[in-house]
């Protein structure tokens, strides 16, 4: 054992670890500093920390630690006073601890102390826990990054009945994360009321887009990663969800401010409104629901009722939406689009930012469609008819090549000056190899749909054509 007056801990450098970086992130909001030379004073951190844990958030206390931990063992019965001073005294000793090797999770060389994992907070039982999967029993970690673990749930979110956090690429978002996550804990703690962090949110894609809308609305951009895991003796399952920082740019570019005073249309905000739109109904036109705790009940919460009526247009983020859903996951939302009849505007913007098609293919698609436009007659309803529906009606890569060329003739009949397209066109732009052709044709749906006007007849039998319609 060493002299723990000795003990100097530094919590500047980023850990690869992510449980342990998001602990050290919220050690270093929660203490206000990262570098303690006197250890009594980082104590008194650690003292007041292990007091929330055991007093204030007492009754949910499970979520967080072990059946195990020196925190919830039933060994104390109830006495909650002996429980705090068996956290603290087991801490001191591990403090004291110097065994020779190097930190599993930062690989720091000696002076380490030798923990179960049934320590920590939010870790499992299991032998797949939840932080690192190949940790056993008994493991060696320095003495920062265990003390940072114990400060992970001060970082972190409920969400859909689990924890939540993420990690960036970029320090500024992690910075972001943690002043804004540490703050609302510490509000609860004053409040005498659950310390861990609720987003309220069920959904854990609409959670990912509720801070990315944040983080565009600072100007913060970066790739991060955003984990939730199972709460401990429930499995030690952790889904992750990468976002990619121009998935953040391109929210910032269509829409910088979320709508939250008035409902968004079309004309005036184009994706603020299909977000809603997708938020407010489901396949089969009704209003959504969700289900909801309160005061310990589960209770049923019409969306007609919380969003329209009472006007809380920012608890639209609590309902599943499948827009929502696709885009967080990083599959193509041009059918969305498509069904929509968004703008050729926005629809550059998603290929460009997230797609990152070249500007030269786009202008080759827009020239094809324009083109198309020579075969509409000034009836729209005839030319859906001849033209955009067997388009629609493709069904292979093969279909739509010999479908273009066939309205390449027609519009070569027509004007034998305008070709729709060129051979080189056809196989570099339009459909070339590795691209997908599901995703060209909506591209060129897109673009005539711009152009034309539905009426009721029109629009139930596009419905038809493109029912159950996805992505391979």
């Amino acid at each position: 054992m060493m002299n723990i007056s000795s003990v100097r801990l530094d919590f500047s450098k980023p850990v690869g670890d992510p449980f342990v970086e998001i602990g050290r992130l919220g050690l270093v909001e929660f203490c206000g500093k990262d570098s303690f030379d006197d250890f009594e004073e980082f104590r008194k951190h650690i003292e007041t920390i292990f007091k929330i844990y055991t007093f204030k958030t007492s009754g949910r206390i499970g979520q967080i630690f072990s059946s195990n931990s020196k925190f919830t063992h039933n060994s104390t019965g109830k006495d909650l006073n002996e429980r705090l001073r068996q956290a603290l005294s087991f801490y001191d000793e591990l403090i004291q601890e110097s065994f020779d090797g190097y930190c599993i999770s930062c690989g720091k060389k000696d002076d380490l102390c030798n923990v179960s994992k049934t320590v920590f907070p939010l870790t499992s039982g299991n032998s797949n826990t939840n932080f690192t999967s190949f940790f056993s029993n008994k493991f060696l970690m320095c003495k920062e990054c265990m003390s940072s673990l114990f400060f992970t749930p001060v970082n972190m979110q409920k969400v859909a009945g689990r924890m939540a956090f993420m990690i960036s690429s970029n320090q500024e978002i992690n910075k972001f994360w943690s002043e804004e996550t540490v703050l609302e804990f510490n509000s609860n703690v004053v409040k005498n009321i659950d310390s861990l962090v609720d987003s309220k949110i069920n959904i854990f894609e609409n959670f990912i887009y509720k801070v990315i809308e944040e983080l565009q609305e600072e100007e913060l951009f970066g790739d991060m990663t955003f984990y939730l895991l199972s709460n401990v003796d429930k499995g030690s399952e952790i889904e992750l969800i990468h976002i990619y920082e121009n998935q953040i740019r391109f929210i910032n570019k269509v829409a910088p401010k979320f709508f939250k005073d008035e409902l968004p249309t079309k004309q005036k905000d184009e994706w603020n409104y299909l977000i809603f739109k997708y938020s407010a109904k489901d396949s089969s036109g009704k209003y959504r629901t969700r289900k909801e705790s309160i005061d310990g009940k589960n209770k049923t919460i019409k969306f007609n009722n919380e969003i329209l009526e009472d006007k809380n247009y920012k608890a639209t983020i609590r309902y599943f939406n499948p827009l929502i859903s696709s885009f967080i996951q990083g599959k193509s939302i041009l059918n969305f689009f498509k069904k929509e009849k968004v703008s050729w505007l926005l629809t550059t913007i998603y290929l460009k930012e997230i797609q990152n098609m070249r500007e030269e293919r786009l202008q080759v698609l827009k020239k094809v469609a324009d083109g198309l436009q020579l075969l509409n007659s000034g009836d729209d309803k005839d030319f859906i008819k001849r033209v955009v529906f067997p388009i629609e009606q493709t069904k292979s890569q093969s279909e739509l090549r010999t479908k273009l060329r066939e309205l390449m003739r027609k519009v070569l009949a027509k004007d034998n000056t305008k070709t729709l397209f060129t051979a080189d066109e056809m196989v570099l732009q339009i459909l070339p190899n590795g691209e997908s052709w599901q995703e060209t044709k909506d591209i060129l749906l897109i673009a005539l749909y711009e152009k034309l006007s539905f009426d009721e007849e029109i629009e139930q039998e596009l419905a038809k054509l493109t029912q159950g319609e996805e992505y391979e």
